[in-house]
């Protein structure tokens, strides 16, 4: 017995937190690239009124997504990650979610496909709204939650960055005006195609599909009180562009809809340090091992703050040239978009780290569902009040809003499970070296003058690259526990090379 469990606990730390940071983290570095490349060349091809029409036809069937779906990308990592060393209940698992899933995309695809057929404005566009809805008939593949589950980072990062870079090839080829929008959005589906089939075609290496001795029950308590949960958290950002929709024009959409872009991007890096941590804490929970779970949310959340405070001030003095140099001076209201929006990077990540990822592996799903829809009752009523005034600006101030809300109700839930002390030196620290980037972020800003797209771009790399000099540096001196550590095993390599 004794020899399983050990067997079982040298498996868990062949999976290096590491080297799935760095995977993921390459994953989400190229995320950061593809959209402002992709981004560089639709909104000077569709202009803003195609990509407005678009990203609304595309928040309409999110919505069926995250229902088909149910709440198994979530349970999925969780339930995968109890029984990884365990290859017939792993089989099992995998079989009974997969089914599941299926099921429930038939039934959320036949829902769209009567709406889309019912509702006039709907219906005057067909081809998009069927184009955007195969999203939905598509999910009946999805299992990304087992590669997760099984901390299977590497195959997660290097398939999304092939149909990527096959997106990306096609986007160029197929999209040349305006009247191309329903090609950017089939484009836009065929990632996500490509990356399910690969799903499915590489899962017999981990598990064995069955349909025999299935109990589907078990599940479906869990399932659906984290679909709500997922609804909720979704609605921050599918309300904003569906309010907006509505009460304003497809411009101020695509004003939104393109901030919020950039800012979904950095918010998915930083949480990337959080996804891949999800399987471990599981494990240490189920083990009892609190000190070894309590010091991984430690380090995390350290982690969390050494990066998303620097962006925050980074895109307070430079979004006006970013948005500039990627979408072009037609799209210049959505720098002050992505002004406020980037306050979410910090509320949002701490929120989902000591509340989301710790209430979901101690097994309080309902307790998730009480956070996320106050946030998401808190967003309604924000957009409702804001959006018909400052357009998409209040609906950037309503997200805001809402996630920190979230953020406060799920620390003061989840702060029942976890102990972690002495942050407030290292936050000090981190603010310190955020005031010098920036002091130095905004001399470069008015040495290096111009609006010419040379201009802009040679500044931002100085501005960038100096930052992040500037920044690490001053850490490093200052003895910041996460810099001096990850400093010191560098210096150590090269010292050894």
């Amino acid at each position: 017995m004794t020899g399983n469990k050990n067997k079982q606990l040298k498996n868990h730390k062949d999976k290096s937190i590491a080297k799935n940071s760095i995977y993921y983290a390459t994953y989400n570095a190229f995320n950061v690239i593809f959209p402002f490349i992709t981004g560089m060349y639709v909104a000077r091809i569709l202009r803003p009124d195609s990509v407005g029409i678009v990203a609304y036809a595309q928040n309409i069937a999110q919505y069926f997504v995250i229902f088909a779906f149910l709440g198994i990308p979530t349970y999925g990592v969780r339930e995968i990650a109890k029984v990884r060393n365990a290859e017939r209940e792993r089989s099992k698992v995998y079989s009974e979610l997969l089914v599941i899933n299926f099921i429930s995309t038939c039934i959320f695809s036949a829902i769209y496909l009567l709406l889309i057929l019912s509702v006039p404005s709907f219906r005057s566009n067909l081809p998009l709204y069927l184009t955007t809805g195969a999203a939905i008939v598509l999910n009946a593949l999805n299992n990304s939650w087992l590669y997760e589950g099984l901390e299977e980072f590497k195959f997660i990062s290097l398939r999304n960055i092939a149909f990527k870079a096959l997106c990306l090839m096609l986007l160029v080829i197929l999209v040349k005006g305006p009247e191309d929008y329903i090609k950017y959005a089939m484009i836009t589906v065929l990632g996500t195609a490509g990356n399910y089939v690969l799903n499915i075609a590489y899962a017999p290496k981990f598990v064995k599909f069955t349909i025999k001795d299935l109990n589907l029950k078990r599940h479906m308590r869990s399932i659906l009180l984290l679909v709500v949960v997922n609804l909720a958290i979704e609605l921050y950002s599918l309300v904003d562009v569906t309010m907006l929709g509505s009460l304003s024009t497809s411009r101020n959409v695509a004003y939104y809809t393109y901030a919020s872009k950039i800012n979904k991007i950095f918010v998915q890096i930083i949480n990337s340090f959080t996804l891949v941590i999800v399987p471990r804490i599981a494990f240490y929970y189920k083990e009892k091992r609190n000190q070894e779970f309590n010091e991984l949310l430690a380090k995390t959340l350290d982690t969390i703050l050494l990066i998303s405070i620097p962006i925050v001030a980074g895109i307070q003095i430079c979004a006006s040239d970013a948005i500039t140099l990627i979408y072009g001076t037609d799209f210049l209201p959505s720098a002050n978009v992505l002004r406020i929006l980037s306050f979410v990077l910090i509320v949002s990540p701490v929120g989902y780290l000591l509340g989301s990822r710790v209430l979901l592996v101690t097994d309080n799903e309902r307790t998730m569902i009480i956070c996320v829809v106050m946030g998401a009752i808190a967003n309604v009523i924000g957009n409702a009040i804001l959006i018909p005034k400052f357009e998409e600006f209040g609906a950037s101030i309503a997200s805001v809003i809402s996630e920190s809300i979230v953020m406060l109700i799920y620390i003061h839930y989840g702060k029942a499970y976890f102990a972690i002390h002495g942050e407030t030196k290292n936050i000090i620290k981190i603010i310190a070296a955020v005031t010098a980037m920036s002091i130095y972020v905004i001399s470069i800003k008015r040495i290096i003058v111009g609006g010419a797209a040379v201009n802009i771009f040679v500044r931002l790399i100085v501005q960038v690259i100096g930052a992040l000099i500037v920044y690490f540096a001053l850490l490093y001196v200052m003895k910041e526990s996460m810099t001096a550590t990850y400093l010191k095993k560098i210096f150590r390599r090269l010292k050894n090379e």
